[in-house]
């Protein structure tokens, strides 16, 4: 009985420990949800991952300042091998239905950029640090 029980305890902890919503940078951050993040283009300069687009505010309410824009880099389109991630800063308000442009560096000496130019890029997500003022 034990042997049966043990792995079926661990298959229980393990998918109930998955998060839905795979997080890049701390968890400890207010996540702004009523945005719209596009991907505009993603290159390779240098050894240096680089992604471009525009963000959105598809919310009620402005989005003040400091808040931040993340993603994570993957080796391809299957999204299978994650390099890691990076993110961005913006230093002003977007209002209701205000958009802006962003771009994102990633570099890892683990991952030169030239060996990979058909990386992906996922898994925005768009954040204040829990400890700033709304």
């Amino acid at each position: 009985m034990k042997r049966v029980l043990i792995p079926i305890l661990v298959l229980i902890y393990l998918t109930s420990a998955c998060e839905e919503t795979p997080v890049t940078g701390s968890e400890d951050v207010n996540v702004i949800s009523d945005v719209e993040i596009t991907v505009d283009t993603t290159y390779v300069f240098g050894d240096e991952f680089r992604a471009e687009g525009t963000i959105q505010n598809t919310g009620r309410s402005t989005i003040t300042p400091m808040w931040y824009l993340e993603m994570s880099v993957f080796s391809n389109s299957s999204k299978t091998f994650k390099f890691g991630g990076s993110n961005t800063s913006f230093n002003y308000s977007l209002s209701r239905g205000q958009a802006t442009g962003w771009q994102i560096r990633y570099s890892n000496s683990q991952y030169q950029g030239s060996e990979y130019p058909d990386f992906a890029v996922g898994e925005f997500r768009a954040f204040k640090y829990a400890d700033s003022a709304e």
